[in-house]
C-alpha cells in the first residue's frame, strides 16, 4: 500500500494565536470613567444620608444614666445631673471623655469612667476621693472662686480640708508640692490645715497634731528653696525627738541650709527660740 492511500484522520485547524485587544477608543474610556465616578458619587451620597440620619440628634437617644458605683460620700443625685447636663449628641456620637473630665471637676469625684451600654443606657462608673483641698487665690484684683476642690487621690486620709494659697499663676506649682509632702506628713501622723507661697517664693505651712486635738496647732516656716526636702527632714526629726512635745511646739523654722529652729508655747523658759544644728541662714 503507498503513502498516498492510507487513510488520515482530519486534524482540527489550529487557532490562530491570541492578539491583542484592539484599543479602547478614547470617548469608550471616557464614558467608561464618568460612570465610574457618577456610581462612586452616588454611594458617597447615600453613605453620607444614611450617616446623617444615623448621627441626627432624634435617633439613638439616651434614654438613661445609671450609676453603677456605690457612693459613700458623694451624692447620687449631683452626679446624674451633671452627667445629664454635660451630654452632646446621641449614643453614638456623645463625648464620653468630656463627661468624665466634668464630672471630675465635681467634690469628691477623684476619677469618672463612662461606658456604652446598648442601646440608650451611660453607665457611669466613679471613684471617690480619700480627701480635698481647697484652692484660694491671693489678690485682692482676682476673682476668688465660690468653691475650688482638689480632689486628692483615695490613699490620702484626711480629717480636714486643708487651704492651698497662691497666685493664679503658681497654682499647679502649690498642688503639686502639697501632694509631695503628704507622705511623710502621714508618716508622722501630722495634718496639714494651709499650705501658701508668697510672690516671692517663701512657703509657709500649718501642720495640726493628730485629729482630735485641733487646738493643737504649729507654723512650719519653709522659705524659699526645696520645699518637699524640709518638711521630709522636720517630719524625721519630730519622729526621733519632738513627738512626744508636739503640742507644745508653737513655730518651726527651717529657712536654713542645716537643722531647723523650734519656738515652744508657754513657759518663758522653753518659749525661747532652740536652735539644731544650724550653719546659716538660707531665707
Amino acid at each position: 500500500m503507498s503513502v498516498a492511500e492510507l487513510d488520515f484522520p482530519e486534524l482540527p485547524s489550529l487557532p490562530p494565536p491570541d492578539q491583542p485587544p484592539p484599543p479602547m477608543s478614547l470617548e469608550h474610556r471616557f464614558r467608561q470613567r464618568t460612570g465610574l465616578f457618577a456610581l462612586t458619587l452616588v454611594v458617597a451620597l447615600v453613605a453620607a444620608l444614611c450617616v446623617d440620619q444615623i448621627l441626627r440628634s432624634g435617633y439613638f437617644t439616651i434614654e438613661r444614666v445609671r450609676i453603677v458605683t456605690a457612693l459613700q460620700r458623694v451624692d447620687q443625685g449631683l452626679v446624674e445631673r451633671s452627667t445629664w447636663r454635660n451630654i452632646n449628641g446621641n449614643y453614638l456620637t456623645a463625648d464620653l471623655g468630656g463627661i468624665e473630665q466634668a464630672l471630675e471637676n465635681l467634690p469628691g469625684v477623684y476619677q469618672a469612667v463612662i461606658r456604652r451600654v446598648w442601646p440608650q443606657t451611660l453607665a457611669v462608673s466613679v471613684t471617690e476621693t480619700g480627701a480635698m483641698a481647697q484652692f484660694m487665690p491671693l489678690g485682692a484684683s482676682e476673682t476668688v472662686p465660690v468653691h475650688e476642690f482638689i480632689n486628692l487621690a483615695p490613699s490620702n486620709q484626711l480629717s480636714t480640708v486643708p487651704v492651698l494659697r497662691a497666685h493664679r499663676n503658681d497654682r499647679e506649682r502649690l498642688i503639686d508640692v502639697f501632694k509631695q509632702i503628704l507622705p511623710a506628713l502621714h508618716a508622722v501622723e501630722l495634718e496639714p490645715l494651709a499650705l501658701s507661697v508668697s510672690p516671692a517664693g517663701r512657703w509657709k505651712l500649718e501642720l495640726q497634731i493628730g485629729v482630735d486635738t485641733p487646738a493643737n496647732q504649729f507654723l512650719l516656716l519653709a522659705g524659699r528653696g526645696p520645699v518637699k526636702e524640709k518638711v521630709t527632714r522636720f517630719a524625721s526629726s519630730y519622729a526621733m525627738a519632738l513627738r512626744s512635745r508636739g503640742d507644745m511646739i508653737a513655730q518651726v523654722d527651717m529657712r536654713y541650709a542645716n537643722g531647723f529652729a523650734v519656738r515652744w508655747r508657754d513657759d518663758s523658759a522653753v518659749n525661747q527660740v532652740q536652735l539644731a544644728g544650724l550653719t546659716e541662714s538660707g531665707d
